[in-house]
């Protein structure tokens, strides 16, 4: 069978590609959960728990801080989704600012990173990053005050912290004052 290699066929290519621990050390957080971890997780993913595609980690439920770096493609958005509403939390996706799925995890961010670089993911069958990285954009996004300050002082690239509408500032503040 073969797999999608960052859009080119390689044949017998794993489809597992882990995030360098490079993210890790400049984020300076540790997680309750890893939710799209290998089976065992991976060593360098500072997380006391992972759940692995066997467990199904959108089934599970989320206790604490969350690491997300969720399968890319279809049904990416019940990832997001998911870690929009447990609210505790940081995704390593694609900067697909076009799609919905990218929108809808907007409205509950804290912040995001627009990570300066390409990742150079590694490969989950011969544990190497891969050649020049990512062929796409990534970024981080952080759910959460203490994840928004991680990507926000990490160093990776620059972060927009994510404005609230007015509305949704303005309107608590009206019913105290009522």
């Amino acid at each position: 069978m073969s797999a999608v290699r960052f859009g080119k066929l390689d044949v017998g290519s794993s489809v597992e590609w882990y995030t360098p621990p490079e993210i890790f050390e400049a984020l300076g957080l540790s997680f309750n959960i890893d939710a799209c971890a290998p089976p065992g997780g991976v060593p360098w993913v500072p997380a006391k728990r992972s759940f692995s595609r066997a467990d199904d980690g959108l089934a599970q439920e989320w206790r604490g801080r969350v690491w997300v770096n969720p399968p890319y493609g279809r049904g990416i958005e019940k990832w997001m989704q998911k870690l929009s509403a447990h609210g505790d939390g940081i995704a390593l996706v694609h900067s697909r600012t076009d799609t919905r799925w990218w929108q809808a995890a907007l409205t509950e961010a804290t912040a995001i990173c627009f990570i300066r670089s390409r990742v150079r993911f590694v490969n989950g069958r011969t544990g190497e990053q891969i050649g020049p990285g990512s062929p796409m954009p990534n970024v981080l996004i952080a759910y959460g005050l203490a994840c928004g300050m991680a990507v926000a002082n990490s160093g990776l690239g620059s972060t927009l912290i994510v404005p609230r509408p007015l509305d949704a500032v303005e309107a608590p503040r009206r019913r105290k004052a009522a």
